[in-house]
């Protein structure tokens, strides 16, 4: 019998899992990756740790290891019902847990970022070549340039120059006058994230030397079956052609709702970030009471305010749970709760300094690159029909119907939908999800098994 299914086992779902156990809590962790750690320490087991973030992560790991509960790696969710149900593939065979409480841990994906040209092989995000470099030890062959805005920008611009890579130039889409706009909440930013800070400065200082290209408004992807140039227009009108075989792009990281909108949990529309993100309480909980949220899944703050994440949500569980009184399940919580205060102070400052670039997408932009649907054809389908939202262009155009169910164009379906009409992206809403949530073979459906 599972008491809690852990959905996830990157730091948030590895630290929520010990605490779980420790509390006599039966707890089934699964992931899809082959080793724990998510994104952020993906192959943590076998790379080198560098500094101590990924040397925590890596203690997390091992701890993890030991004693956080029944680990299913390469398993895939696919389907969350009310019970709680849940469905997962795992080496060829369906099966159902139905465990008293689940815990999602999903994480975060990189924002969507389209551009005429994206779809082209040659284009790919930076946050996939860092998983690239983590887990493959692979970097470009040649001089790359890359597009963007954001931490990690910086982050794999460094990791990609100590692992004897290139940079051929930068595309800078972040606007102007940042630093003043951020100086205000430097200050609060400084408890929690000095050193971050600090090591994001040698970075920033160390690239200086690079070609840069500031205040890029637009770029185009050029080529007719693969990369070939970018084109890129400023904001000051300025434009230029760059001829290259190879393009990294990124514009932040935005919480992975799929599982939490199947899951059937109140989201709202966070106006800073631009995306949407579950709401939850003090203890994580959603406004599904068997279901709970931690870590990047609920709010983008990182790896550290991921682990202090995930062990609140397990004082949530085991109150909820009866493991708890109501005052032990806030005394433990007192700590949790003002390392994430800290974390969210030092997120301000980044979202402050870097915020989301919604560059324009032009008519001939491919916006879902699964279906194969340009921009055009989405604004067509809108127009003289003020009461269509997302749902009804999905059926109307098939944009959000492919492999990726809409995560590289939900969000970008949800802007032009509030663009056309002239209304709020929160009045949209994201796209309803369907199951399967991954692709599910008539085989695996087949064997399906149902374990309590």
């Amino acid at each position: 019998m599972t008491d809690v299914l852990v959905i996830g086992a990157g730091p948030a779902g590895m630290s929520a899992a010990l605490k779980l156990q420790a509390r006599g809590l039966a707890v089934t962790v699964v992931d899809d990756q082959p080793a724990p750690g998510g994104r952020i320490f993906a192959a943590i087991e076998t790379r080198r740790a560098h500094g101590a973030e990924d040397r925590a992560g890596a203690e997390l790991v091992t701890s993890f290891r030991k004693g956080g509960g029944n680990y299913l790696p390469n398993t895939e969710v696919w389907q969350i019902e009310p019970g709680p149900r849940v469905f997962m593939t795992r080496e060829g065979r369906a099966r159902m847990l139905e465990p008293r409480f689940v815990l999602l841990a999903t994480g975060a994906q990189e924002r969507p970022m389209p551009f005429p040209g994206w779809q082209l092989p040659g284009v790919m995000t930076i946050g996939g070549a860092q998983i690239l470099l983590k887990t493959a030890r692979q970097i470009p062959d040649r001089p790359v340039w890359l597009a963007g805005s954001g931490p990690l920008l910086l982050l794999y611009a460094h990791q990609l120059i100590a692992a004897g890579g290139s940079v051929a130039g930068i595309l800078d889409t972040t606007p102007p006058g940042r630093l003043a706009a951020s100086a205000a909440r430097l200050l609060a930013a400084l408890g929690y994230g000095w050193r971050d800070l600090l090591r994001g400065l040698g970075w920033w200082l160390h690239l200086r030397r690079l070609r840069t290209i500031k205040g890029v408004a637009a770029i185009e992807a050029i080529g007719p079956d693969r990369l070939a140039a970018v084109r890129y227009t400023t904001r000051r009108g300025a434009s230029g052609e760059i001829a290259t075989d190879l393009l990294l792009v990124h514009d932040g990281v935005v919480p992975g709702v799929h599982a939490t909108l199947a899951a059937g949990c109140a989201h709202r529309w966070n106006s800073v970030q631009r995306c949407f993100e579950p709401l939850v309480d003090r203890f994580c909980a959603s406004s599904n009471p068997e279901v709970f949220v931690a870590g990047d899944g609920a709010t983008v703050a990182g790896g550290r305010a991921a682990m202090l994440s995930g062990a609140l949500a397990a004082i949530g569980i085991a109150l909820a749970a009866g493991k708890l009184s109501s005052a032990e399940a806030e005394a433990a919580a007192a700590p949790l709760r003002r390392g994430l205060a800290a974390a969210a102070s030092f997120r301000r400052f980044l979202d402050a300094l870097y915020p989301p670039v919604e560059m324009p997408i032009p008519d001939t932009t491919q916006l879902c690159r699964c279906e194969e649907v340009t921009a055009r054809q989405v604004r067509a389908s809108l127009v003289g029909r003020p009461h269509l939202g997302s749902d009804g262009v999905k059926i109307a155009t098939r944009a959000g119907m492919g492999p990726c169910q809409g995560r590289q164009c939900g969000l970008s379906l949800t802007r032009l939908v509030a663009e056309v009409h002239g209304r709020t992206p929160a009045d949209i809403g994201f796209l309803h999800i369907r199951p399967p949530l991954k692709p599910l073979t008539l085989g695996e459906l087949a064997a399906l098994e149902t374990t309590p």
